[in-house]
């Protein structure tokens, strides 16, 4: 019985100690809480036979124990990722809307299609703030552009890793990954083109000033990268 007790330990610390509650993963421990109690009643309420045959059979319960190391150190390698790449930038996105629940949603996504799109998640977000600075997932331009990225409809279905409505932070922040990388390709890495590309400032006819827009986007990402290494703050 020493045995099953140990993994109940262990198990109870992945759950609580395992930087769960630092990381808000409360939707995650209630029902795990439940579990622990229900199996754990279980074993108390079991006739003597079935704590014999729990005994006898060490390599299930080692095998559980290896389980819950395993469940360790995974939260371990989620909280760094989050530390090292999502809190900075969900720290930046803070300074323009104080809705830590919209931050880290953003935060995760331009993390996410940073690493699909071997795209700088910085560069992601400055393009981000300059295209919607309200962090409004719902935003419509007057061409039509929608979203967090300000994605024409017409891309729509081009890139099969994108589903979803164009509205969703999600589907809309891996449109504009997969924009932005496929101009950059196609200006042969040339970021300030590409910038320009995915302002539609090709020959510069569009919109007034139109070849400032790069200028616009390196301006966001020094802010950024200021704003990154300080606490949230309250839009103003």
């Amino acid at each position: 019985m020493t045995r099953q007790l140990q993994y109940f330990g262990r198990l109870i610390r992945s759950v609580f100690f395992g930087a769960a509650v630092g990381r808000r993963r409360v939707r995650a421990v209630v029902p795990a809480v439940l579990l622990i109690l229900v199996v754990a009643g279980a074993a108390v309420r079991a006739p003597a036979w079935a704590v014999g045959a729990l005994k006898a059979d060490k390599t299930a319960v080692d095998v559980l124990l290896v389980r819950a190391a395993e469940v360790d150190r995974a939260f371990e390698q989620v909280d760094q990722v989050y530390e090292a790449e999502i809190a900075p930038i969900e720290r930046v996105l803070l300074h323009y809307r104080d809705d830590r629940t919209l931050a880290r949603r953003i935060a995760t996504s331009l993390v996410r299609e940073g690493r699909r799109t071997g795209l700088d998640p910085e560069l992601l977000l400055a393009v981000l703030l300059v295209e919607n600075p309200m962090l409004e997932p719902s935003a419509r331009s007057s061409a039509g552009a929608t979203g967090l990225m300000q994605v024409m409809p017409l891309h729509a279905g081009n890139w099969k890793k994108c589903s979803g409505d164009l509205q969703q932070i999600e589907t809309n922040i891996c449109y504009g990954a997969q924009i932005f990388k496929s101009n950059l390709n196609a200006v042969k890495g040339d970021i300030e083109r590409a910038l320009l590309r995915y302002n539609g400032c090709v020959r510069g006819t569009n919109t007034p000033n139109c070849g400032m827009y790069p200028m616009h986007v390196y301006a966001r990402a020094g802010r950024a990268s200021i704003l990154a290494k300080v606490g949230p703050r309250s839009a103003p």
